[in-house]
């Protein structure tokens, strides 16, 4: 992939296979169990379910704070001491992800980031595109990268339809009422992100 080497969260659910395969790095996200908190990748997503089921809480969701982009930068930096880190952020409004990566990209040259506006399956198709586009064109320069980065992440569109609205409910985007109804009436939700925002498209009965 020439000289640039890409970066982005765990939220991006980016597989590790497909890391390994493009050298694309990964900076932890965190995830608070009560009390304890941990690097969100770090133990296997069943264990969100198991505590909502044990306690009643979801589990809290916290961004990459500054120290670990400085530790991912300098990483990167020893490892790829001619490299340029291309930053393709989780979307700033959901999180203090992309601001935490600008602060500690403070007085290092070396890093580009943007914000992608997408999250989860949707920011894993922006940097996966962006992997195989910097591999057939090993010639771009870290700028053509970031304006090609930009151009993707505003063609890519993400939605999703839960299968039930309970964690939606239990996490406050919905309510109490929205989610008894979609129970009883067996209303299914469909939500998509539109400029970094998570906003309900429609509901629709049966599945």
């Amino acid at each position: 992939m020439g000289n640039i080497v890409l970066l982005a969260e765990t939220g991006s659910d980016i597989p590790p296979e497909a890391a390994r395969e493009y050298g694309i790095y990964i900076v932890p996200m965190h995830v608070s169990f009560g009390k304890e908190t941990r690097d969100d990748g770090s133990f296997p997503p069943e264990e969100v379910c198991d505590h909502y089921r044990n306690t009643g809480q979801l589990p809290k969701t916290s961004g990459s704070v500054p120290e670990d982009f400085e530790t991912i930068f300098d990483r990167i930096h020893r490892e790829h001491p001619d490299g340029q880190i291309l930053y393709l952020a989780y979307s700033a409004v959901t999180t203090c992800s992309y601001q935490s990566g600008m602060i500690a990209a403070e007085g290092r040259d070396y890093v580009t980031a943007i914000d992608t506006k997408h999250v989860s399956v949707g920011q894993c198709v922006v940097v996966l595109t962006m992997a195989k586009l910097i591999r057939e064109h090993p010639e771009w320069s870290v700028e053509e990268a970031r304006a090609k980065a930009e151009e993707v992440s505003r063609k890519v569109h993400m939605c999703f339809v839960p299968d039930t609205l309970e964690f939606l409910r239990a996490g406050g985007r919905v309510s109490n009422a929205a989610a008894l109804c979609g129970r009883c009436l067996r209303f299914i939700r469909g939500s998509r992100f539109w400029t970094g925002i998570l906003r309900r498209r429609r509901s629709t009965a049966g599945r």
